[in-house]
């Protein structure tokens, strides 16, 4: 019996050994932009924001303002930063980024309900990821001291046109002309 396993044994490597291998640029294949997360893609356009054309500008809100820069790879929009200042509560920062003028990606930050106090309190915002291809949206989440919340198609939503009025803007603050 056990002579009858080693035979088998030896006749499967013998068999793989046949197989030709893949080719090398088969097996290391890096993955493509469709395959990439939302969160690697955005990573991406981080460390080459330094390159881009930088455009600041200023949105008064009730009841605070935002200050937004966007990032403008050649005449593409690739990233808005937005720092939402809030009166007597930090503020809240939001980025937005595209890819062929459609929001793909969201990471940013909402105010808690209910905020603790003492070393073991509830810190006064919470991170928000949202991932988006096209209409669909892949993943929209809050994340708790206690783990990920799926946000509701109303916060989803709302990221989305909030995403929309800020990208018209950044196009109208590209194209006006400096201040000086």
């Amino acid at each position: 019996m056990r002579k009858g396993i080693l035979v088998l044994a030896a006749a499967i490597a013998a068999a793989s050994a046949q197989t030709p291998p893949a080719p090398e640029a088969a097996r290391q294949r890096p993955p493509t932009a469709a395959a990439a997360t939302g969160a690697a893609r955005a990573a991406v356009i981080d460390a080459a924001a330094a390159g881009y054309r930088r455009v600041t500008w200023r949105r008064d809100l009730a009841p605070g303002s935002s200050t937004l820069v966007g990032y403008f790879d050649g005449g593409e929009l690739r990233l808005i930063d937005e720092t939402a200042a809030r009166p007597g509560a930090p503020s809240l920062r939001n980025r937005y980024y595209f890819v062929n003028g459609a929001l793909f990606y969201f990471s940013g930050e909402q105010p808690v309900t209910a905020v603790g106090a003492g070393s073991a309190g509830i810190a006064p915002r919470v991170p928000v990821r949202a991932e988006f291809r096209g209409a669909m949206t892949l993943s929209a989440v809050r994340i708790e001291h206690y783990g990920e919340v799926r946000l509701d198609p109303a916060a989803t939503s709302a990221i989305r046109r909030r995403a929309a009025t800020l990208a018209s803007a950044a196009a109208v603050a590209a194209t006006a002309p400096a201040e000086r």
